[in-house]
């Protein structure tokens, strides 16, 4: 992007934008649109069900990515048997897609392992934080005690 051209997005942007604060915001709501608190939040549920969907889509893709390698193995060495050079390419290219589908697979049992990892490891962060709330009761340290704590 030349600097021209950055320079006029920025003027466009501050048209777009009458009163805004001059500068930029990234990654942030204005004040108005509720700035300043979390704007990403998940649900244990919701990790374990993007898990599942990962755990689904490697099965499918270990099946429907694998059905076709017997047949074009079987190809190729006919091919080249028979003297003619594209069966040695069609070898390869099988042996390129099983790579490039292994890769995938690996992928997705990757994304599935780490949300599930996740998901539990917030569960036992939630649940110690629990614990230890519990298990204070009333014996909750008073604010100036907590306030010594962070000096």
């Amino acid at each position: 992007m030349a600097w021209e051209e950055w320079e006029q997005l920025k003027t466009q942007a501050a048209a777009a934008a009458p009163g805004a604060p001059a500068g930029m915001r990234l990654n942030q709501l204005p004040a108005e649109q509720g700035a300043g608190g979390p704007d990403l939040k998940v649900k244990h549920q919701q990790l374990r069900a993007l898990g599942t969907l990962a755990d689904d889509l490697r099965q499918r893709m270990q099946v429907d990515g694998d059905h076709a390698r017997p047949t074009t193995f079987s190809a190729g060495v006919e091919l080249s048997n028979d003297g003619l050079d594209s069966g040695h390419q069609v070898l390869r290219l099988a042996e390129v897609w099983s790579t490039k589908l292994h890769v995938l697979l690996d992928a997705c049992s990757h994304i599935r392992n780490h949300l599930s990892f996740t998901s539990s490891q917030h569960a036992k962060d939630d649940d110690e934080a629990s614990a230890g709330l519990g298990a204070a009761g009333a014996d909750l340290q008073p604010l100036s005690k907590i306030s010594d704590y962070m000096k």
